[in-house]
């Protein structure tokens, strides 16, 4: 999510950092490019790539996940104590699905709309801990056929792999949001602009995918993206973590910066132009 007024659209809204007076200059974690980067300041009017900070990603799953817990040991309640409710059974599955509705709910909130460049089958069901959920699927028939006792170690698995899935969320949200956004003039942009490594999408401006990282990256997918608010253009360098939701990540934060796997990634920009000077509305240096 994005912050509303132009002059908060960068650093952001302070009503998302509760802890300060007023948005931070500096959030914990957050790195500056490297030398073969041209920058931008917010102090001044100029050409080159800014951060956009992104509404923290905690915020937007804490009262779903937190809920999910509650309901899946409220779902044992009826199996341990029977006779309490009309249908102790159905009490149960309700409640049961009600926990990973809620954890669902939770990582489609991750989401910002864009094509999501995910491989593989199990990582396509990530964060939720799939392995486990079949074994536990698998086993619970077993309660019927053989003997009772076997629900609850399928219950045990069902709570071990919640318990995992919700660690899997906590580590997508655990990272600073934002992308890396350069003013450019659409007529500018082609698939020749691109940086080494990096392959377009579309040979024209537009809004949404431009181009892709072609490099490898550990769970991580690197895009750029058409941007455009009010008359005013902008590339988009986002990286994305390639789960089903999807979460964007600050390229430049320690984490990344100091993990040789995104070295060549982080290295150069991925346009070789320098793009047009910012709006001055952008960086708070007027009232428009």
């Amino acid at each position: 999510m994005q912050a509303t007024r132009d002059s908060d659209w960068l650093r952001g809204e302070s009503s998302w950092y509760p802890a300060s007076e007023s948005t931070p200059a500096h959030l914990t974690g957050e790195e500056s490019p490297g030398g073969n980067w041209e920058l931008a300041s917010t102090s001044e009017v100029g050409r080159g790539w800014m951060r956009q900070r992104l509404k923290p990603l905690g915020p937007r799953i804490l009262f779903t996940t937190a809920w999910a817990p509650f309901f899946l040991v409220a779902a044992a309640a009826p199996l341990a104590f029977p006779g309490r409710t009309s249908d102790d059974q159905m009490v149960a599955i309700s409640l049961f699905l009600i926990s990973w509705l809620l954890l669902f709910i939770s990582v489609m909130n991750l989401r910002d709309g864009l094509p999501n460049r995910v491989e593989g089958i199990m990582i396509k069901f990530y964060p939720f801990d799939i392995g486990l959920i079949l074994i536990a699927s698998l086993i619970f028939p077993l309660h019927v056929m053989l003997d009772s006792r076997i629900g609850w170690l399928s219950f045990i698995l069902f709570a071990i792999a919640q318990y995992r899935t919700i660690q899997n969320i906590i580590s997508a949200v655990g990272q600073n949001s934002a992308r890396w956004l350069l003013p450019i003039n659409p007529e500018d942009y082609s698939k020749e602009v691109l940086s080494e490594d990096w392959i377009g999408v579309s040979n024209n401006f537009r809004n949404g995918p431009l181009a892709e990282w072609s490099g490898p990256l550990p769970n991580y997918a690197a895009d750029l993206v058409g941007v455009t608010r009010g008359e005013s253009c902008f590339v988009a360098f986002t990286l994305k973590h390639q789960h089903r939701g999807g979460a964007l990540h600050d390229a430049f934060s320690d984490t990344f910066v100091a993990d040789s796997r995104f070295a060549s990634l982080l290295a150069s920009p991925p346009l070789v132009i320098a793009g047009e000077a910012w709006p001055d509305r952008f960086l708070g240096l007027s009232d428009a």
